[in-house]
């Protein structure tokens, strides 16, 4: 019986994170994979600490909604400290992300190198994955449903381990493979304008950390 619920609840996760959370994912991923990615691999550097931060705040939630359907109720009515948290942590990656162009553009002489190694802030990309992930979207709440009810705590943090799986594996797929070519491909075409590129992505992430924070971007 618990195997099927897990595997009903990884179902779910997976259709979620195949239609509207991977959209929802957009204005934070594609920002960074301007100003941090050449290849696939330095893609992957961003998605996967991103991806294990949802699955961190749905595993979580989990084990919350099981240990007490009070508090779960209440992080849903009111996540404003989420709100706030996934703003400052996007504001604060743009702001570095702006500031890193600009180091780069002054210390490469008159050129600026298409292929670099940046040094990618995983932590920065774990906290935005997980604080985007609470919301009290409709299979979230499913989810929760399920875990209340839950027969043991090992259990409900399965639940929210297998939703958390299912909900990045389109989304590592389609940003790790797919998005992270497109992009090197406009640098590879753009090369002479990639510096502003990478500001203009900074400056959007910025934009979309601010609209976050005063509650006009809900995800």
């Amino acid at each position: 019986m618990e195997s099927t619920t897990l595997f009903s609840i990884f179902i779910i996760g997976l259709s979620y994170g195949a239609t509207a959370c991977m959209f929802s994912c957009m204005p934070f991923l594609s920002p960074l994979l301007v100003g941090n990615s050449n290849d696939t691999k330095q893609a992957l550097g961003i998605i996967l600490p991103f991806s294990l931060g949802r699955i961190f705040s749905y595993t979580l939630l989990a084990i919350i909604a099981y240990l007490s359907s009070f508090w779960v109720k209440q992080i849903l009515d009111d996540n404003s400290l989420f709100s706030i948290i996934l703003g400052v942590s996007t504001i604060s990656m743009g702001l570095f992300l702006f500031y890193k162009s600009f180091k780069a553009a002054s210390s490469c002489g008159h050129t600026t190198p298409l292929i670099k190694k940046p040094k990618l802030n995983k932590l920065g990309f774990f906290t935005i994955g997980a604080t985007m992930s609470v919301n009290p979207c409709a299979p979230i709440m499913a989810l929760l449903a399920v875990a209340v009810n839950s027969s043991t705590f090992y259990n409900a943090a399965a639940l929210g381990l297998f939703f958390g799986v299912g909900a990045v594996i389109f989304s590592i797929l389609f940003y790790g493979f797919i998005v992270s070519k497109v992009i090197k491909g406009l640098m590879v075409q753009f090369s002479s304008y990639k510096i502003w590129i990478e500001r203009f992505a900074a400056l959007l992430l910025i934009m979309v950390g601010v609209l976050v924070l005063n509650g006009v971007l809900i995800l």
